[in-house]
């Protein structure tokens, strides 16, 4: 259950850091629409990769664990 608790905390602070980094490359005259498909594209990329490392590191435990 930990590794869960951990995995969900890298997120929160990953898309964090990536959001506080796009919104600094931004100048005021860009569209906050170009903003916000850059936070949605980071937010899915960021649950498919912790999904993706959870199910694995599952996997790995299992295996080795019997």
């Amino acid at each position: 259950m930990g590794i869960f608790i951990l995995g969900g905390l890298v997120f929160i602070v990953s898309f964090c850091l990536f959001k506080y980094s796009a919104f600094r490359k931004t100048s005021k005259d860009q569209s906050w629409l170009k903003l916000s498909i850059v936070g949605v594209v980071d937010y899915l990329i960021l649950v498919i990769g912790t999904l993706g490392t959870g199910i694995l590191f599952m996997t790995l435990y299992t295996n080795s664990h019997g």
